[in-house]
């Protein structure tokens, strides 16, 4: 039997865990050629919303190009990757795809070869990139590709999805966001999808009114899949498998998991994966035992990375994560945890800063508190189990 808790790929259509609003919000964005900004920490299955969305609008002929735009490190090679992917994206012969591309994205001169052997468009531009500029470069590319959209039947959705978008700031300057608005606000065909997993940094670009993204679109912020679905689909696929199951154990799991889709996932797979190679009764249990033994499997798994991650970091850094571990990351400026930590509360403050911008931490923001929770709350299992060991 297939272990049904999946991690560490995109999920598709019929494995994601709820997200029917936010998958239902992404394509309607695209089909009614607006613009949404889809903002959540990682590993909280932002990209398999974006790919089930792609997947299901595709297979109703619609022309969605979803890039991660971390995978490419200049403008320019991302403006390529826009092109190359709207070329993919026609049909019709060679010949006439690549007349096509040319006419819609004329300023910036494409020469485009297909690779037969692979299926894929490489793209060079006949316009001297540095001169013209990353802001230029990318606006010519988004209004190339509103020329697509326009060149379409009005039933015939198109979409572009960037994802990680708040790269293309980091590499392109402030001044990107200024000229993306002039040009996208005059788009009427493209669907627009912006999604990111830099939530501070994004919620500032957003909600100030004097950043250039402002009310420019919907904002949709990801949280965790609420808990009594997660709960119920964890139990489905363990009693589905043969498996007794303890209540206790399904809440452990999400709590040790910190609700983490990506860690939840992770976790009730080891214990799947437990379960059914033990030599134990012939309908084994899913009990809190199981979770603990699992938890500790997957620390130790990754202890080398966890290891080479944690000397990498300063004193003051160390002790600051093991203060988020003890307080469960609220109240890290009060007097009890610079006391604890020996450091001012304005040295833990930069800390937090760095890790943040490592991606070790995330800030998380309710109505009366401030928390600072792992990107990766295995991490922090981690940090509890070596630090008490060392004890």
């Amino acid at each position: 039997m297939k272990n049904p808790f999946q991690f560490g790929r995109e999920l598709g259509i019929g494995s994601l865990v709820d997200r029917k609003e936010e998958l239902a919000a992404v394509k309607r964005v695209i089909s009614e050629g607006n613009k949404l900004f889809l903002i959540g920490p990682r590993r909280f299955g932002k990209t398999s919303i974006l790919k089930t969305a792609t997947d299901e609008l595709s297979k109703k002929s619609a022309i969605v190009v979803r890039l991660d735009a971390e995978s490419f490190p200049s403008i320019e090679l991302l403006v390529g990757g826009i092109v190359a992917s709207a070329a993919k994206a026609l049909s019709g012969d060679l010949r006439r795809i690549g007349e096509q591309i040319r006419k819609m994205f004329s300023l910036l001169r494409p020469e485009l070869d297909y690779n037969v052997s692979d299926g894929e468009w490489s793209v060079k531009f006949g316009v001297d990139s540095k001169k013209l500029g990353n802001p230029v470069l990318l606006i010519d590319a988004l209004n190339g590709f509103e020329t697509l959209a326009q060149s379409q039947p009005e039933n015939r959705p198109v979409g572009l999805i960037l994802d990680e978008f708040q790269r293309v700031i980091e590499i392109g300057g402030r001044e990107v966001e200024g000229q993306i608005r002039s040009a996208i606000q005059t788009h009427s065909r493209t669907g627009y999808v912006f999604a990111g997993s830099k939530t501070r940094m994004l919620h500032d670009m957003l909600m100030d009114p004097t950043r250039p993204f402002y009310r420019l679109g919907v904002n949709l912020f990801l949280g965790p899949v609420p808990r009594k679905d997660f709960e119920t689909f964890l139990r489905r696929e363990f009693t589905k498998s043969g498996f007794q199951v303890k209540e206790s154990a399904i809440s452990l799991i999400m709590e040790l998991a910190e609700d983490v889709p990506f860690n939840v996932q992770m976790l009730a797979h080891q214990c799947w994966t437990g379960l059914r190679e033990g030599n134990g009764p012939k309908q084994p249990t899913l009990s809190d035992a199981v979770v603990h033994a699992s938890l500790g499997m997957l620390v130790r798994q990754q202890d080398p990375f966890y290891a080479q991650l944690w000397n990498s970091l300063t004193t003051n850094q160390q002790r600051t994560l093991m203060a988020v571990v003890a307080e469960k990351g609220a109240k890290m400026q009060s007097l009890r945890v610079v006391q604890s930590i020996g450091k001012s509360s304005g040295t833990i403050r930069q800390a937090l800063i760095a890790m943040s911008a490592m991606a070790i931490l995330r800030e998380d923001q309710t109505a009366d508190q401030k928390y600072y929770r792992f990107e990766d709350p295995f991490f922090g299992s981690w940090i509890r189990l070596t630090t008490t060991a060392k004890e």
